[in-house]
């Protein structure tokens, strides 16, 4: 029973959490503060992952390669932006 619960609650963050990122990108607002992975790159610069990974190698915007995959800070994206 108390597995059950724990797992509904799990849910429910997992859900919230979701929502919350969802909206972030909807808005397209970017948090500074926040690190994002290469697809959210994409959406806000309204292109392809292949070209912001290419980016990220090219150093033209920053970020770290985290397990294979790239991690870009809001603030990276935004000085990216005011180039």
């Amino acid at each position: 029973m108390i597995w059950t619960a724990l797992v509904r609650a799990g849910a429910v963050l997992s859900m919230i959490v979701a929502v919350k990122d969802l909206h972030d990108l909807s808005t397209r607002e970017i948090k500074p503060h926040r690190i994002y992975n290469t697809a959210d790159v994409a959406r806000f610069l309204n292109t392809d992952r292949r070209s912001v990974i290419r980016l990220l190698r090219a150093g033209e915007m920053r970020g770290k390669q985290v397990g294979g995959n790239y991690r870009v800070p809001g603030q990276a994206i935004l000085e990216y932006l005011h180039k």
